[in-house]
């Protein structure tokens, strides 16, 4: 099975096409990879508890893309992170697994965020010998050297690509980003984890970030220990950290990784 990761891509054959924030197309690439069924993405399509519930349960993780035309609302956002990181006194989960997203996998961040969600809500369900199973097995140690692992392997990336071609959107299958990127919000050690390849600090290396409860951020995150608890923080998450930082922008997508019903896995 390693061998999905040490067919090194060659100069020509490194470009990652950003995927398609749909359940179709996350389910597609995570299935691709090697999680099974019934696992898959399904859409949220509100934030509050009414539209909440009929988001499929278990759910394990969020993957939510944003907008990020505003270079410097990004980067004070990044700063917020990695200060919020900084002082936080909740370790990562020792099973947490965290990749940093190197600049040569520029548009790459909707693949690592489907694996981020995959490895971390849903890793029992991720078939052996399958590139997933291997990338996983291959864990280097810290976040840089797993980005590397990552970037390495040529299985993923036409995967990936693959998927990004058969889109449907305006853009499918093309290097257009529209200013967006994704992260993935995970549980665990009783907080929300951002995980964001792209949080990196002065030293160089990504972190993942805790968000945990807050007077002055008005996040209600106090444990996950159950399904529904770790959705309803992870909205506030998003409401709070994410849209209103730039409230009057429509381009949010938020979708859940859940056991999928039968009719629609």
């Amino acid at each position: 099975s390693d061998g999905f990761l040490f067919q090194m891509a060659t100069e020509t054959t490194t470009t990652w096409l950003p995927l398609e924030s749909t359940p179709e197309v996350l389910t597609k690439f995570a299935r691709s990879l090697g999680l099974g069924a019934p696992w898959g993405f399904a859409d949220v399509f509100g934030l509050d508890d009414e539209l909440l519930a009929f988001v499929p349960r278990p759910c394990v993780a969020l993957v939510v893309l944003f907008p990020q035309d505003d270079a410097t609302l990004a980067g004070e956002r990044r700063r917020e992170l990695l200060e919020r990181q900084r002082q936080s006194q909740t370790a990562p989960p020792p099973t947490l697994f965290f990749a940093q997203q190197h600049d040569e996998a520029a548009d790459a961040c909707g693949a690592l965020a489907v694996v981020h969600a995959a490895a971390n809500g849903a890793r029992a369900a991720i078939a052996e010998g399958t590139p997933l199973d291997a990338l996983l097995r291959a864990d280097a140690g810290d976040a840089a050297a797993r980005g590397r692992t990552f970037v390495a392997s040529s299985a993923i990336r036409d995967l990936a690509n693959a998927t990004a071609r058969a889109g449907e959107t305006a853009g499918a299958g093309t290097a257009d980003n529209q200013n967006q990127h994704f992260v993935a919000l995970v549980r665990g050690a009783g907080a929300v984890w951002e995980l964001d390849g792209r949080c990196v600090g002065d030293d160089g290396l990504a972190v993942p970030v805790p968000h945990l409860a807050s007077s002055s951020s008005g996040v209600a995150a106090t444990t996950t220990a159950d399904d529904d608890t770790f959705l309803r923080d992870a909205a506030a998450v998003i409401r709070s950290d994410f849209i209103a930082r730039d409230p009057s922008n429509v381009r949010f997508s938020v979708l859940a990784l859940c056991d999928l019903p039968s009719s629609s896995s």
